[in-house]
């Protein structure tokens, strides 16, 4: 009996994995945010992008089943209608953090160190592009930016 509670207490204290974060630099700017920093892109279940200026905390952007800004929490689709566009399918973000094709692969060409899509509609202009060290996501009908570049480590 006391082996099987030894047992329980040691596997309670297990290491749980971490993901690794990468050192990045990103420009986040939307009609309503308008930010550029250095820090740090976490990848996992949950999605993490931080930001730092003078070793400050300075943004954080946290993608889980909710998306939280600085603490507060949106749904996706809140958080499109806020700070992207209300035409935006509603995990468009984290697929952009993620580097993963968005809106159904629409418009996708293969290049040598990733991919490119074009999308082009009433609603919106969108050339988004992934290579190994970075995305950059531009919407010029909804004045959007955002580019993440891997950091040399």
């Amino acid at each position: 009996m006391r082996f099987i509670w030894i047992l329980l207490f040691l596997a309670g204290c297990a290491v749980k994995s971490v993901s690794p974060s990468t050192p990045v630099v990103f420009i986040f700017k939307t009609p309503s945010i308008k930010i550029a920093a250095t820090g740090f892109l976490q990848k996992g279940n949950v999605v993490r992008l931080q930001g730092y200026s003078a070793g400050n905390a300075l943004f954080t952007l946290k993608l889980a089943k909710r998306v939280c800004i600085n603490g507060r929490c949106l749904s996706y689709e809140l958080f499109n209608k806020k700070f992207l566009s209300s035409s935006y399918p509603p995990f468009l973000i984290k697929k952009i953090l993620l580097k993963k094709p968005i809106m159904q692969k629409r418009g996708l060409e293969k290049q040598d160190d990733g991919f490119m899509q074009k999308i082009a509609s009433d609603m919106f202009a969108i050339i988004y592009t992934v290579t190994k060290r970075g995305v950059r996501f531009l919407d010029t009908k909804n004045h959007i930016l955002i580019k993440i570049k891997e950091i040399d480590g």
